[in-house]
């Protein structure tokens, strides 16, 4: 395994072969530059499937939780015809529902985005914990691999 970019025993460390090198340096040492490699590596899988849930652009998800929040306040407060919240009213020109039927898509829209984001982080939290209870370099990045294949898999069904 090849470590980037690692401060290990004080020195930094640039594209050093780990399983070559094995006996130059503390084994504690390497193996946590390693581990702090490949939940890196496992953060960024997870990101990428993050994403492919929500529209490119920056607090999109942020955007839906607003959205959430107004629909739901909306539905739950009686469904008032004249108070229809703005992220309901847009939801409705765009898609030409009704009020009641854009807020439930709404709902329904980021609850499957927080469905997502539970089970992403389940498998992010998981691939690193296997790889801090693995035993060997090569045992660790078979763990890592694993955890990021599952996180590249996880995606949104095809509309």
């Amino acid at each position: 395994m090849i470590i980037k970019s690692q401060i290990i025993s004080g020195t930094h460390v640039l594209n050093y072969d780990a399983i070559d090198n094995f006996n130059k340096l503390p084994l504690d040492e390497l193996l946590n530059a390693v581990n702090a490699q490949l939940n890196d590596e496992i953060d960024t899988a997870a990101g990428n499937a993050r994403a492919a849930f929500v529209s490119p652009g920056s607090y999109i998800d942020q955007e839906y939780l607003l959205a959430k929040q107004e629909a739901s306040d909306w539905l739950a407060g009686g469904k008032d015809e004249t108070a229809i919240p703005s992220s309901v009213s847009d939801h409705m020109a765009m898609f030409e529902v009704s009020a009641e039927a854009a807020a439930q898509e709404i709902v329904a829209t980021a609850e499957q985005w927080e469905t997502a984001l539970r089970d992403i982080r389940n498998l992010r939290l998981s691939g690193k914990a296997a790889v801090q209870r693995a035993d060997t370099i090569e045992a660790a990045e078979e763990s890592a691999q694993q955890a990021i294949e599952q996180l590249n898999r996880y995606r949104p069904p095809e509309a």
